[in-house]
């Protein structure tokens, strides 16, 4: 007896691994928002301790700072920036103008309204940092964790 062309039909490999994994509720890319991040131990991320803005951008104040708060001008930071499992991507001084898109849009969330001297842990959500292009060190729709501190600041008029 010969099979019936619907038992003949064959679907491809890749798109029941594909099917598979969506049906569970994985994402292939990896997690996109940070309430969805297994965060390393080591780098002491703890979102029931920390702020969420309404752009979904998780902030906390390590350090107090001094002065006014940060809105607008020209601004300089040292930072740290890690992957969620702990791997340490960039760090350094940074300056940029804020306001003015010079950074990706969560750092930008996440640094203002600091004081000079203050130190923020920054975690930010895919789509507010590289989306789905990354970077030659970050994987595309990567959740970001930044150590910041504000070394100075433009004091609004």
């Amino acid at each position: 007896m010969r099979p019936s062309k619907a038992a003949r039909r064959r679907i491809p490999l890749g798109l029941v691994l594909l099917a598979l994994l969506a049906s569970c509720g994985d994402d292939p890319l990896g997690p996109r928002y940070p309430e969805d991040v297994n965060f390393a131990p080591a780098l002491g991320i703890d979102l029931d301790q920390m702020t969420m803005l309404d752009s979904g951008v998780y902030v906390q104040t390590t350090q107090e700072g001094e002065g006014l708060s940060v809105t607008e001008g020209d601004v300089t930071v040292a930072y740290t920036l890690w992957l969620p499992d702990g791997t340490e991507v960039d760090s350094g001084e940074l300056g940029f103008t804020f306001g003015a898109n010079q950074v990706i849009p969560g750092f930008e969330l996440g640094v203002s309204g600091m004081r000079v001297g203050e130190i923020r842990k920054i975690v930010i959500p895919s789509e507010l940092a590289y989306g789905s292009r990354g970077t030659s060190r970050v994987p595309p729709h990567s959740v970001l964790v930044f150590e910041v501190e504000l070394i100075t600041g433009a004091v609004p008029a």
